[in-house]
């Protein structure tokens, strides 16, 4: 699924010198000037940051993903989050359901590789699924704050106890990345809307 690029209409586009396509964003460089990509040679929009792997700007870009080998942002940050949750689900579910056939093992006359591989796939559920968990909580804390990955390290770095401008309190950004209706947050339907 695609992260969500900058529009390819006029206004973004570096030259345009329309003065109110400037007020559609908040994020200005330090001298005043609009945002702009150099390599796309488009203006960015807020939270918009260009990714060197995907070689594209990408909307609210919270990071790039090795394992889902795309950037999540705007167009899927829900189902990145999914994917995350579904991980610790899946990670728990095996974690339970092999530990009573290790259980078992133990009284039972079982080749000594197959006790192994049982306990060994105990254990790795045990070790990702407590990653994914952290891994989990952080981008759960970091969408009741309206805020992505990068703009954590970047005002971790500036200033720790700084909040996010995006905040709108935790019901609205909960629903900014998970989409309008509750009732399908934890299903890959209703994507968050601009």
């Amino acid at each position: 699924t695609s992260p969500g690029s900058i529009p390819d209409s006029a206004e973004w586009r570096m030259g345009l010198s329309d003065t109110e396509s400037e007020l559609w964003t908040r994020e200005v460089k330090v001298t005043g000037e609009r945002r702009h990509c150099k390599w796309c040679l488009k203006y960015k929009p807020d939270r918009c940051h260009h990714c060197r792997v995907c070689k594209t700007c990408v909307l609210k870009m919270d990071h790039h993903c090795p394992w889902i080998m795309n950037c999540v942002g705007w167009g899927n940050h829900k189902y990145f989050f999914l994917v995350v949750v579904y991980a610790v689900l899946s990670c728990a579910f095996i974690f339970v359901t092999v530990l009573e056939s290790v259980q078992d093992s133990v009284y039972m006359d079982v080749p000594h590789i197959n006790r192994f591989l049982l306990v060994f796939c105990t254990t790795l559920s045990f070790i990702m699924g407590s990653l994914m968990t952290v891994f989990l909580s952080f981008h759960t804390w970091l969408m009741t704050k309206a805020m992505t990955t990068i703009e954590f390290c970047e005002k971790t770095s500036a200033a720790p106890h700084s909040f996010s401008k995006y905040d709108r309190g935790l019901w609205e950004n909960i629903k900014v990345v998970l989409g309008p209706r509750p009732l399908l947050w934890f299903v890959p339907l209703d994507p968050a809307r601009g």
